[in-house]
């Protein structure tokens, strides 16, 4: 008997017993089919034999979201679906399968969508440059592919004006940037996965918007881990926080080590200096017992560095920020600002580096009216304050840090028109949303600058969730939050 083959033996039988049998059967056989022909039989109405299972269509309206996530809709007959990566899009490699243990979806609750995601940390760096196709499956089989879909990481870290690409502002914006692009929108830094005991910032660029990322450099900064970092708007200049973990008395904390500057030149980036408190202005009251803190701007073209920090007095301490000046590859401090508290919650710089506006946790905190307080420069060296606008930031608990956090502001390039994002304002109408809404809004504060005088030239209310990213176009024109777009015209703020 043949392995895994199953069969029934037949009986053996006289050669005119199997004659007769066969010429028995082709009769019957003949019947059958006569009375077939003619409706006979038990049924007249006999059951057509079922259709043959098909493979399902391709799936429509496949996307692949900024933060490597996928929607589609939902195809007739589908039982599972499959993900396929083409890790370089229109490079060498070959297209695979993604690991469906990885691959997990679900059906939004309405019916309308299916939303799916890797369910596991991705590595952004080795996806810079992929596609994807999507194919559903059934008891048949697979059916045809969706188009391919590039990953776009820019739209989750950006949003593009006609006036170039600009940070999107969101909730850890206050923090750590996991990445960075530049006004044109060809250079990109990202921070990449811990390496022992440092964070590597990883640079790269493209020739066109259209051309595949091509890795520049991998930048190590400091002996613990990197704790912010900002990339000029020319893309020609990183600032990199690096932090230590020193022992105290009381156990041990993490601290600033110094700033690291970079600097491109044709595709070379090369560390040009190293800040630390060291090198604090001269301002600063000496010996100047500081420590550089969270937020740190650059100018558009990454010659004038602004870094918050704390300055120590016995017991006390206040809060400042040194503004530190490149000439040709040389840094010098150049002075230190008082921000009248005891720590920057929010700190903004215009790019051409003429204006900044920063706001105190204690101002926003204790003060009567909250203040944002606006610096402006000379042009010969000098800083001054100009202005003390009255605005209340935006306040969140951040999930990680368990301490109360501010929103943050943004200047237009020329510096004449800052963007705040403030706190809600009970039963103020939110564009886009029924007059009858009733739930929470969102209230971006705008204003402008006439000589010296700031003030309030507009409102963007929208019914956006808290920590929906926005974004302030370069030439101060424009506001998008969330997915309302704002316009100004001759002056007059309005929801589009």
């Amino acid at each position: 008997m043949t392995d895994n083959v199953f069969f029934r033996p037949s009986l053996q039988r006289s050669p005119v017993e199997s004659q007769q049998g066969w010429r028995h059967a082709l009769v019957l056989g003949v019947a059958a089919l006569v009375l077939t022909g003619c409706g006979g039989g038990s049924d007249s109405e006999s059951t057509p034999p079922a259709p043959t299972p098909s493979a399902p269509a391709a799936p429509e309206n496949f996307t692949v979201g900024s933060s490597l996530d996928f929607s589609w809709t939902p195809t007739a007959t589908a039982t599972r679906y499959e993900l396929f990566v083409d890790p370089d899009g229109s490079g060498p490699l070959a297209e695979t399968q993604r690991d469906p243990q990885r691959f997990s979806y679900s059906l939004a609750s309405d019916g309308s969508r299916v939303t799916g995601s890797f369910g596991a940390y991705v590595n952004f760096p080795e996806a810079l440059n992929a596609s994807y196709r999507l194919r559903a499956c059934n008891a048949a089989g697979c059916g045809s592919f969706s188009d391919a879909k590039a990953f776009d990481i820019t739209k989750g870290i950006s949003h593009e004006f006609p006036s170039g690409s600009v940070p999107l502002v969101q909730y850890a914006s206050a923090y750590l940037s996991t990445g960075m692009l530049s006004k044109d929108a060809l250079t990109l830094v990202l921070t990449a996965a811990s390496y022992g005991s440092n964070t590597t910032m990883l640079v790269f660029a493209r020739s066109g918007k259209n051309q595949p990322w091509l890795q520049q450099a991998s930048l190590q900064s400091g002996a613990y881990y990197v704790g912010g970092a900002v990339l000029s708007a020319d893309g020609n200049t990183l600032a990199v926080r690096s932090m230590k973990q020193i022992s105290t008395s009381t156990g041990t904390r993490v601290v600033t080590d110094a700033v690291y500057m970079y600097r491109r030149n044709g595709s070379t980036w090369n560390e040009q200096a190293r800040l630390d408190t060291s090198t604090a202005p001269s301002t600063c009251a000496q010996p100047c017992q500081a420590e550089i803190a969270d937020h740190m701007a650059l100018s558009a073209d990454g010659n004038l560095l602004t870094v918050s920090a704390v300055i120590s007095s016995g017991t006390t301490s206040s809060s400042a920020v040194f503004t530190y000046t490149r000439t040709g590859t040389s840094w010098a401090p150049q002075t230190s600002l008082n921000t009248e508290g005891t720590f920057i919650a929010s700190m903004a710089l215009s790019a051409d580096g003429s204006t900044l506006a920063v706001t105190d946790r204690d101002l926003l905190q204790t003060a009567t009216t909250p203040v944002v307080i606006v610096f402006a420069h000379d042009g010969n060296g000098a800083w001054s304050q100009q202005s003390r606008i009255p605005a209340t930031l935006y306040t969140y608990t951040p999930p990680l840090s368990g301490g109360r956090a501010y929103g943050s502001m943004v200047f237009s390039s020329d510096g004449n028109t800052l963007a705040v994002n403030t706190a809600k304002v009970p039963g103020q109408a939110a564009c886009g949303a029924p007059a009858t809404y009733s739930g929470e809004t969102q209230r971006i504060a705008l204003y402008s600058r006439s000589s010296d005088t700031w003030t309030l030239q507009g409102q963007a209310v929208s019914a956006a969730q808290p920590l929906s990213p926005w974004a302030f176009a370069n030439d101060g024109s424009a506001l998008i939050y969330g997915n309302t777009l704002f316009t100004r015209s001759n002056g007059t703020w309005a929801c589009n």
